[in-house]
Formats: C-alpha cells, sequence, structure tokens
C-alpha cells in the first residue's frame, strides 16, 4: 500500500510529521528523505531501540510512547501518519483524539489499516473452487461483522508463543471517529494489491475478490 500511502501524503518538503505507531521506523526513515522534521513515536521499546541504531538522518527522531496520551503540545505537526497501526488499539476515539490534537489546524491525517470488512481471520477467511486440480480462489467468508473489540486467533501463534490477535472494529466506527475528532475526509482508498504490485512489474498473489487495506485522508477542522 505504499503507493497509495505516500500519494495521500503528498508533497512533504518543510512539513512536521509524527508517525504514530512507528513500529521499527521504516516509514519514518523513508519520508525524513524530503521533510524538514520526523518524529516516530511507537510503545514497544524494541521496536524504538531498534530504530534508533538505524542510520537515520538528522532531522529523524524516536521516542517511546503511547498513542493514547501523546507528549507533544497542541498542534504541533504539518502532518500525521498512522500507517497499519489502528487495528492494534483498545481505545479507538481515545487514539484518534490525541492524533488530531497535535495536529495543526488545516493539517494532513492519513491513516491505513487492514480493512475492517474483511480483516484477518478467524472473521474472515477465503473460500476456494477446484477444477481440474486447480484451486481458484472465488470469494471470502465473513463473520461476526457487528461483534466489536478483542479478537484472538487461536490457529496463529507468533514468535513469542501467544496467539495473534487485533481489535475489531466497523467503519462507521473509524468515520465517527474522526467526525467527533474534527477531521474532515479528503480522499479514501481501497487499493487492489494485485493490481499495485502489476504496476511496479511485480507477481500478484493477493486478494482480488475483496481489499486487503483501506486507506483514509483526512483534514483538521477548526
Amino acid at each position: 500500500i505504499n503507493p497509495v500511502v505516500f500519494s495521500f501524503l503528498g508533497d512533504l518538503k518543510g512539513k512536521v510529521v509524527l508517525d504514530g505507531a512507528c513500529g521499527n521506523g521504516y516509514m519514518s526513515r523513508r519520508m525524513a528523505k524530503t521533510e524538514k522534521k520526523v518524529v516516530g513515536v511507537d510503545f514497544t521499546e524494541k521496536l524504538i531501540e531498534f530504530a534508533k541504531h538505524q542510520d537515520n538522518p538528522k532531522n529523524l527522531e524516536f521516542f517511546v510512547g503511547n498513542l493514547e496520551k501523546l507528549q507533544f503540545q497542541n498542534q504541533i505537526f504539518d502532518v500525521v501518519l498512522c500507517n497499519m497501526a489502528l487495528m492494534d488499539v483498545e481505545k479507538l476515539d481515545i487514539v484518534i483524539a490525541e492524533l488530531s490534537r497535535v495536529l495543526k489546524i488545516g493539517g494532513k491525517m492519513v491513516i491505513s489499516l487492514i480493512h475492517p470488512c474483511f480483516e484477518n481471520p478467524p472473521r474472515t477467511y477465503a473460500i476456494f473452487e477446484e477444477k481440474e486440480g486447480k484451486k481458484t480462489r472465488v470469494g471470502t467468508i465473513v463473520q461476526k461483522y457487528f461483534t466489536k473489540g478483542l479478537v484472538i486467533d487461536e490457529r496463529n501463534v507468533v514468535d513469542n508463543g501467544e496467539f495473534y490477535q487485533h481489535y475489531h472494529y466497523m467503519i462507521s466506527d473509524y468515520l465517527n471517529s474522526f467526525s467527533k475528532a474534527n477531521l474532515c475526509l479528503r480522499e479514501v482508498s481501497e487499493p487492489n494489491g494485485n493490481e499495485i504490485l502489476r504496476s511496479l512489474g511485480k507477481d500478484g498473489g493477493m486478494n482480488d475478490d475483496t481489499p486487503t487495506f483501506i486507506v483514509f485522508s483526512l483534514e483538521k477542522l477548526k
């Protein structure tokens, strides 16, 4: 989804940018090539330590922090990016409000996440049709869309031996959180992963029947 995300971010020259839930700093380092200053914040200390020890430019800083209570003054960032993180937060309204608080009036916020209608198992899984010994994906089963909250996939064990988990919200929850935080939706994309890969000269392999991701471009109003 990087082509869509960077298209939504637009020209970052001279901007001060917050990368909320920056992880290992991958997107922060990419943005710092053109921006005036980039600040990356993440809850996980090990990821921030990793990010700090990369070949980072001088206009890039990393901090351990919680998106529920950011340690920044009001309205200090021109742009806020929250890339592939909101499906991992417990208090959606609070996080969106905090990201909006530190964004300048008229500033831009870009949010990407796993599409809540077609998210990860166990709520969603693919169905296939077999013809002449070849399996073809023909659709997606979606379950419990209206049941919000923590979802644990007991069939999927991550590196530390725990089960994969995420928080499920409906699209209306995201849109209402944006509205309550005085964020106006300017553009939205449900990118087809295969089309993006093919445009980059790479093989597909992702879902063609449903979108895997959704990306929002928002503007903070007065």
